[in-house]
Parts: C-alpha cells; sequence; structure tokens
C-alpha cells in the first residue's frame, strides 16, 4: 500500500513565508532609508544660522531639508547626489565638513601642525627644566685699585658724621 504525502501544509505555508519575508525585507529597506537620510541630514548645515546639522536644528527649513533628503533616498539618490542638489543651493558652506582642497585642506592641516608644534615646544621646555642646574659662577675678581676708591672711601666716612 502506497501512503499518501500530504503536501497540502508545505503549500499553505509557502505564502506566509513569503509575506514574512517580504515584511522583514520591507522594514529593513526601510530601515537602511532612514540611516541613510540621517547620516546626509548630519551632514548638512542649516541654512537659517549656520550653526547645527539639518538633523538636530529645530527650524522651518531644517524640517524641509529632512522632508527633501527623504524624498531623494526613498527616489534611489544617492548620498553624493544628493549633496551635490544642496551645494548648487548653497554652496559650500551647507556642508559641515568641507571637502578637502583647495583652501579648505587648511582646515585638516593646520590642527595637527598646531599639534606637532605645540608639542615640540612643550619637550624643549621639559628638558630644559630637567636638565641639571649649571655649577654657580665663581665671584668676580676684584676690581684693581682705581684713583676713585680713595676719594669714595673718605665721601663715604663724611656721610656718616
Amino acid at each position: 500500500m502506497h501512503k499518501r504525502v500530504m503536501l497540502w501544509p508545505m503549500f499553505a505555508a509557502a505564502p506566509v513565508c513569503v509575506l514574512l519575508w517580504a515584511a522583514f525585507s520591507f522594514g529593513a529597506a526601510a530601515e537602511d532609508a532612514a540611516s541613510k537620510a540621517r547620516e546626509i541630514e548630519d551632514s548638512l548645515v542649516a541654512p537659517c544660522c549656520w550653526s547645527q546639522p539639518v538633523s538636530q536644528h529645530d527650524s522651518e527649513i531644517s524640517y524641509q531639508i529632512r522632508d527633501e533628503v527623504s524624498k531623494m533616498v526613498a527616489a534611489g539618490k544617492s548620498r553624493q547626489e544628493i549633496l551635490d542638489f544642496y551645494m548648487a543651493r548653497y554652496g559650500e558652506r551647507i556642508l559641515v565638513t568641507p571637502p578637502a582642497k583647495g583652501f579648505n585642506v587648511l582646515a585638516y592641516i593646520l590642527p595637527w601642525a598646531a599639534l606637532l608644534l605645540g608639542g615640540s615646544i612643550l619637550v624643549m621646555l621639559l628638558k630644559e627644566l630637567r636638565s641639571p642646574a649649571a655649577a654657580p659662577s665663581p665671584a668676580p675678581a676684584p676690581l684693581p685699585d682705581s684713583p676713585y676708591n680713595s676719594v669714595i672711601e673718605r665721601e663715604m666716612r663724611e656721610l656718616d658724621e
């Protein structure tokens, strides 16, 4: 006698598995899009006062930029395309960290140069402080008798009287 294999549970479970997989992958994609949008918002400065990143600033223009960035990310634009869009609108000043080219290179070089210079000056000062004290110099030799010594002594005696 041939046993019949019950296949209907497998066929019934397949759509459920597909739906679960789609839900989890959509959730992961939404998280990826949200984190990408947040990263881009962290890279842009709020153009109303130029003091905080768009992601942290509480102004109308910041809310508008956040909404635009979310829409651009959802439309599939890359990070660089979105940043280029805002640089075309506001200039390089919109970026939190300026690109390392031209005059902006100084923003990357000068802090390290100042750190090295300050460190070398500190090392030189510490070496100077740690070096043994120089031996005291001998007392100066007495000056030879001059014709004025006797005059000075006489005047000093007169003052004492």
